[in-house]
C-alpha cells in the first residue's frame, strides 16, 4: 500500500491480506533512485561511453520514427528486434510488440533466459502440453513423505511468501508434523535449507507426539496404492537383490545414521546432478528393485530394451542399458562412479537411494539453475526420468520432475496483432545476429526458415523496453559491450525504462518509462492469478516521464497508424475492457455452477460442495464477498462475478480469486489415472524416456562442436570444462585430463577431472586434501539474490536485509589462496575480470566459488582498455555460447581463477 503526502511517495506498507517482501517494501528507495530517468536523452558520445544529452519528446519520437522506418525501408522489418526483457506485467505493460506488428513486423525471439533448457526436454519426454502450468503446486508436497530438490531454492526466489515463499513454509512444516524428510542437492547451502532446518527445530519439539499420532491414524488404502505402483513385474533377473526392508525400518536405519537429520543438505559439484541422478538409480534398479516396472512398461517408452521402438532395439540404447553398463559408454553408473564425479560419497549416494526405494509419496523436483547449464537439456532430463523410473508422478503428494507449477496468470493482456515477420531467432542468439546473422539458418537454431535458409542480415535496429539484458543479463557482458558499440553492425538503438541501466548506455535514444504504480494497472500478482492487484495513478508521473503506452500512440500518429494500435480508446480504458471481460468469464463459471450448489446446499452439505466446485471454477474472495449474497433463485438466473467492479478494484487496490482447486494442483493427473483417456501431447501420447526427436538432434550434431552432447535418453554428459574458459587446470598426473564437452566425441567420454580435487568429505571441508596450487580452476556460478529481481534493485542500497555482494569460498579453496573474508580477490577468465571482496564459508563446496547474480557492471576506470568489474556482475565471466538444443543461456556453466590482490591492484 502506497503513502503519498504532498504527491510524493512517501512510504510503503504492507497489505496484511497480500504480505510484502522487502523489495516491495522498499520501493519508494527504487522509485526516487538518483538512477531514474527523468527525460527523454541523445547520445552524443561514443556507443557505452554514458554520453548523453537532454532532447525533447517530440525531438526523441520524431528520430525514433525517422529511424525504424529507414531500417524498415533499407533493410525490411526483419531487421528491426524487440529485445528480451522481463520488466512488463500489466495486461497492457508491452505495448512495443503490438506496436511493431502494426508497423508490419519484426524480427521476434523465441525462449526466455529463465528455463529454455527444461522446456526443450519437457517437449520431449512429455509434450508441449506439459510445460504449462509445469510442474504440480509446492503445496501439494505437503502430502509427501520425502521431498527432494535438485538446485532449488523457493524461500528466495519467491520470498515474499505471497507466492513460493509462503508455500516452502507450509510444506516445511506440514513435513515436520508429519515426520517427513526433505533433501537439497545443490552445491551451496541455501537459504530454503536454513528456514527448513528452522521449521523441522521449531516443530519438532511440539509435535513430535501429534505427529506419532497422525502417523497411525493416516488410512493406508491410499499409500497402499502408492507403494504398489512403485514395484510390479520387475523384467529384471530374479536373482537380483531386493530389499525388502519396512518403511519403519528404513527411518530407524537413518536415524541411526543421521540422528535428528529431517533435513540433509546434499552438496555435489556444479552440474553434476545428472551424475548422482543416474547412479540413484542404479542402486533403485539393481540393489532395491524399487522402481514402477508396470507403469514403465505401459506408459513410458524406453526404459527397457523391448520398451523401445521396435527400429531401435537390440542396440544398447534403452536407460537400463545406460546404467548396467551396456549402453554408451559401457560404464556401469554406480555409486562409486558417481562419487568420483559429484563429490557426494558413496555413503551418501546409497542412503538416498535407500529412502527414495521406500518413501511414498516421493515429491521430486528442481529448480531453473541445474537446466541452465551446458548440459542442462541432459541434467534436467535425469531428474525427470527419475520421477518417471520411481512411478511418482501424476498420484497426491508427488510431482513430475520439472520445477513446480508456475501458473501463466489469469488475466487476459492486450493482443499484440499478428507478426508478418515469418521466423524467429533464440533469445540468447541476439549478438551472434547483430555481428553476422546471415550466419544463421536452421541449423543455428532460427525457427520458420527452410533447411538451407539463413537470415538476409544481421540486426539493424533494437527496440529494448523494460529489460537489462542488452548487456548486465547477458552471457559475456563485455563481448556484448563490444557488439553493441560498433554503430556499423546495429545502427540505431532505443531502451525505455525507468532507470538508466548498464543497457541503456548503448541506446541512441533513451526514453523515461513510469512503473506500473505511477499509473493504473491491473496485473496478476501470482504466477496462478490467485490475486490481482491494481493501481489508480494517483501517484502519476514527475519530471517529463510518460508511459509507453503513450509514447507508442505518438509513434504510431507519425508512422500514421494510430487507429490500428489504439483502436480509438486510451490505455486506461483497455484496462477496464480487458479486465471487466474477465470479470464476465468468472461469472458465467459462477452461473453454471450455480444448480448444483443449489442442490448441495440443500443436502446441508455447502462445505464439501465448495471443495468439489473449486475444482472446477474460481471462487470468491473476503473483499468480493458482498457480492456472492444472494438466494439460489438469483444465482440460477443471474451471471455474479467473483471479482469487484473495475472502479471498486481500482478502490481497494487488491482482490484475491480463491485456487482453483481446494487440493493443491498435482501434474500429470489426469494422465496418470487414464492415460488412455488424457494422453500426453507426445507422438506416442506416452512418456517419451526415449525420444526419436532427441535421437535426430544427436545425429545432426555429428561433427559439431556439441557432438556427444545430446543422447536419445537422458544421460549424464560432461558440462565445458575450464579450457572453455582459458583457465585449464594445472596437469596433475591424469593424462587425460578434463574434457569439455565442446571437445567430447561421444557420451562415453566421462568426466574424470574432479576425482582428485573436488571428490572430498565436503561435510568437513577442514580434513580435506588441499588443493596442490592455489591457481587451480574453481567453478563459479550464480544465484537469485533476495535483494533483486535479476537487476531490478540492484541499485537501491538502502534496502533491508541487503545481503552483500561478495564471492563465497570454501574454506579449503580460501586457505589455499592465503584468503579471509572481507579480503579483495579477483576472479578472471578469458571473458573478463572482476574484483570483489571474499567470504570464506562452509555453505559453499569446495572446488566452487558462488556470487549473486544481477549486480549492475562497473567498470575500474584505472584497468583500461582491459576493464575489471567492480560491480560484482557476474556476467563478466560467462559465456555466450548457447546450449547445444534449446539455444539457451548456460550461464551456470563457468571456470575462473581466483587470486587475492591489494587495493591497488
Amino acid at each position: 500500500m502506497l503513502e503519498l503526502r504532498d504527491g510524493e511517495l512517501a512510504r510503503v506498507r504492507a497489505n496484511k491480506a497480500a504480505p510484502a517482501c522487502h523489495r516491495g517494501l522498499s520501493m519508494r528507495a527504487w522509485a526516487n533512485s538518483p538512477d531514474r530517468l527523468m527525460w527523454p536523452m541523445r547520445r552524443v558520445g561514443p556507443r557505452g561511453s554514458a554520453q548523453f544529452e537532454r532532447i525533447t519528446w517530440d525531438e526523441a519520437l520524431d528520430t525514433v520514427a525517422r529511424e525504424l522506418a529507414r531500417v524498415r525501408r533499407e533493410f525490411g522489418n526483419d531487421a528491426i528486434y524487440l529485445a528480451y526483457s522481463t520488466g512488463q506485467s500489466c495486461t497492457t505493460a508491452d505495448p512495443f510488440e503490438r506496436l511493431l506488428n502494426c508497423f508490419g513486423g519484426f524480427l521476434d525471439r523465441y525462449n526466455n533466459y529463465s528455463n529454455p533448457q527444461i522446456n526443450a526436454m519437457v517437449r520431449a519426454l512429455y509434450g508441449e502440453g506439459a510445460l504449462y502450468p509445469g510442474g504440480s503446486d509446492l503445496d501439494a508436497a505437503t502430502d509427501a513423505n520425502l521431498l527432494l530438490v535438485f538446485g532449488a531454492s523457493p524461500a528466495e526466489t519467491g520470498t515474499g511468501r505471497a507466492t513460493w515463499h509462503g508455500a516452502w513454509d507450509r510444506v516445511c512444516k506440514q513435513l515436520a508434523a508429519r515426520g517427513g524428510r526433505i533433501v537439497m542437492v545443490d552445491p551451496r547451502r541455501n537459504g530454503s535449507i536454513r528456514e527448513a532446518e528452522r521449521a523441522f527445530d521449531r516443530e519438532a519439539a511440539e509435535n513430535s507426539l501429534a505427529a506419532t499420532r497422525q502417523s497411525a491414524e493416516t488410512p493406508t488404502s491410499t499409500n497402499d496404492a502408492l507403494r504398489s505402483s512403485s514395484r510390479k513385474t520387475s523384467p529384471l533377473d530374479q536373482s537380483c537383490p531386493s530389499d525388502d526392508q519396512s518403511e519403519s525400518s528404513v527411518a530407524e536405519h537413518n536415524r541411526e545414521a543421521a540422528p535428528n537429520a529431517n533435513v540433509t543438505w546434499l552438496p555435489v559439484n556444479p552440474g553434476t546432478d545428472g551424475a548422482l541422478v543416474a547412479a540413484l538409480l542404479h542402486e533403485l534398479t539393481f540393489t532395491h528393485n524399487a522402481l514402477a516396472w508396470d507403469f514403465l512398461r505401459e506408459c513410458c517408452i524406453g526404459f527397457t530394451d523391448d520398451a523401445l521402438p521396435a527400429r531401435w532395439r537390440g542396440k544398447g540404447l534403452s536407460v537400463l542399458d545406460y546404467l548396467r553398463g551396456t549402453g554408451y559408454d559401457r560404464v556401469a553408473k554406480t555409486p562409486a562412479w558417481a562419487a568420483r564425479i559429484t563429490g557426494a560419497s558413496e555413503t551418501a549416494i546409497r542412503d538416498l537411494a535407500r529412502e527414495l526405494a521406500h518413501a511414498r509419496p516421493a515429491f521430486i523436483m528442481q529448480g531453473w539453475g541445474p537446466q541452465r547449464r551446458s548440459n542442462g537439456e541432459m541434467t534436467s532430463g535425469m531428474i525427470m526420468l527419475l520421477a518417471l523410473a520411481l512411478g511418482q508422478v501424476g498420484l497426491p503428494g508427488t510431482n513430475n520432475g520439472m520445477n513446480v507449477a508456475w501458473g501463466g496468470g489469469f488475466l487476459t493482456h492486450v493482443s499484440a496483432g499478428h507478426n508478418s515477420v515469418p521466423f524467429r531467432i533464440p533469445a540468447y542468439r541476439f549478438l551472434d545476429a547483430i555481428e553476422d546473422g546471415t550466419r544463421l539458418g536452421a541449423a543455428e537454431g532460427v525457427r520458420g526458415l527452410a533447411a538451407d535458409q539463413r537470415l538476409a542480415h544481421g540486426i539493424k535496429a533494437i527496440v529494448c523496453h523494460g529489460g537489462n539484458c542488452l548487456t548486465n543479463q547477458h552471457g559475456d557482458v563485455n563481448r556484448a559491450h563490444r557488439v553493441l558499440a560498433d554503430t556499423s553492425a546495429c545502427e540505431f538503438i532505443v531502451n525505455i525504462d525507468v532507470e538508466f541501466t548498464d543497457s541503456a548506455r548503448y541506446a541512441d535514444i533513451v526514453l523515461p518509462d513510469l512503473f506500473r504504480m505511477e499509473q493504473v494497472s491491473v496485473m496478476d500478482a501470482d504466477t496462478w492469478g490467485r490475486r490481482i492487484v491494481a493501481a489508480d495513478g494517483t501517484l502519476g508521473p514527475h519530471f517529463e516521464r510518460r508511459g509507453a503506452w503513450d509514447m507508442c500512440c505518438d509513434l504510431a500518429k507519425r508512422w500514421g497508424i494510430e487507429a490500428t494500435f489504439a483502436e480509438g480508446i486510451t490505455e486506461a480504458e483497455w484496462i477496464c475492457k480487458l479486465y471487466e471481460a474477465d470479470r464476465e468469464r468468472t461469472a458465467q463459471v459462477s452461473r453454471q455452477l450455480a444448480p448444483e450448489k443449489k442442490r448441495v446446499a440443500t443436502e446441508g452439505t455447502q462445505a464439501d460442495s465448495e471443495q468439489t466446485d473449486s475444482a472446477q471454477t474460481l471462487g470468491a474472495q473476503p473483499a468480493c464477498q458482498a457480492q456472492e449474497t444472494r438466494d439460489d433463485h438469483a444465482a440460477e438466473n443471474a451471471p455474479v462475478s467473483t471479482l469487484p467492479p473495475f472502479e471498486q478494484l481500482l478502490e481497494q487496490g487488491v482482490c484475491f480469486r480463491e485456487d482453483a482447486a481446494d487440493a493443491p494442483f498435482v501434474a500429470l493427473a489426469d494422465w496418470r489415472r487414464d492415460p488412455v483417456a488424457h494422453p500426453l501431447d507426445t507422438p506416442s501420447g506416452k512418456a517419451e524416456i526415449f525420444s526419436e526427436h532427441l535421437a535426430a538432434v544427436a545425429e545432426s550434431l555429428h561433427g559439431t562442436p556439441d557432438e556427444g552432447a545430446i543422447t536419445p535418453i537422458p544421460t549424464y554428459v560432461p558440462e565445458w570444462s575450464a579450457a572453455e574458459f582459458g583457465v585449464d587446470e594445472p596437469e596433475d598426473g591424469n593424462e587425460e585430463g578434463d574434457q569439455p564437452a565442446s571437445e567430447s566425441k561421444s557420451a562415453a567420454k566421462a568426466l574424470k577431472p574432479n576425482a582428485g580435487q573436488n571428490a572430498r568429505n565436503f561435510a568437513n571441508p577442514a580434513s580435506a586434501a588441499v588443493p596442490r596450487a592455489c591457481d587451480q580452476a574453481l567453478r563459479v556460478f550464480g544465484f537469485h539474490s533476495v535483494a533483486r529481481i535479476h537487476s531490478s534493485w540492484g541499485n537501491v542500497f538502502a534496502m533491508p536485509k541487503r545481503p552483500p555482494q561478495v564471492i563465497s569460498i570454501n574454506p579449503t579453496d580460501a586457505a589455499a589462496r592465503g584468503i579471509r573474508t572481507g579480503d579483495l580477490v579477483k576472479a578472471t577468465n578469458r571473458f573478463g575480470a572482476l574484483r570483489l571482496p571474499a567470504e570464506v564459508t562452509d555453505d559453499v563446496i569446495a572446488g566452487t566459488v558462488i556470487m549473486p547474480q544481477g549486480a549492475w557492471w562497473k567498470a575500474d576506470s584505472s584497468t583500461s582498455p582491459h576493464p575489471v568489474d567492480v560491480g560484482g556482475c557476474i556476467n563478466t565471466l560467462t559465456s555466450s555460447r548457447p546450449s547445444p538444443l534449446a539455444f539457451g543461456n548456460p550461464q551456470h556453466t563457468c571456470w575462473c581463477r581466483i587470486t587475492r590482490i591489494t587495493p591497488h591492484q
